[in-house]
């Protein structure tokens, strides 16, 4: 439950941020889509994971 909250509010840090000059989001969603990093395979396997 800890890293949802985590990853909820880290998003909607980067949706604030979106709303300026740079779009941060859609940089970031094409950096993970692109290079598919290690990070995010373990951040999605611990929140979708059956505890």
């Amino acid at each position: 439950m800890f890293w949802r909250i985590k990853w909820i509010l880290a998003l909607m840090l980067l949706m604030l941020m979106d709303i300026g000059p740079f779009p941060i989001t859609a940089s970031l969603c094409l950096y993970i889509v692109i290079f598919r990093p290690r990070w995010f395979k373990r951040f999605f396997y611990r929140l979708y994971s059956s505890e």
